[in-house]
């Protein structure tokens, strides 16, 4: 009988902790973004967007027409990811979707009508 409340104990702690992690599905409340190193030149988007995903681990989806002719500035330092896309991509007038924690898409610059 006791092996039976111990099962339901630790089916009662893991249900809990799902609970748990549903309100805080980021972690910790008030946690900083992560901050990646980067070290990357001045060079065509294209290529810069590659080594972005080369430093991160983070995969970036674009069609190639959407980079073509356009450069990206060089990134030396630390950025979260949010900074650093908004840098590589701020003369191009492109814009991005952050997909989940490990791909992000870049997007056409949005039309006004």
């Amino acid at each position: 009988m006791s092996a039976i409340r111990a099962g339901s104990r630790a089916a009662l702690a893991v249900a809990l902790g799902l609970v748990w992690a549903g309100f805080f599905p980021g972690g910790a409340h008030g946690a900083e973004p992560a901050a990646h190193t980067l070290h990357i030149a001045s060079q065509p988007l294209d290529s810069a967007l590659q080594e972005f995903a080369r430093q991160t681990g983070i995969q970036i989806i674009f069609f190639s027409y959407l980079t073509d002719g356009r450069r990206a500035p060089a990134l030396d330092g630390r950025y979260s990811v949010d900074a650093a896309m908004k840098a590589l991509l701020a003369e191009s007038g492109l814009t991005f979707r952050q997909v989940n924690a490990k791909t992000i898409e870049i997007r056409p610059p949005r039309r006004r009508d």
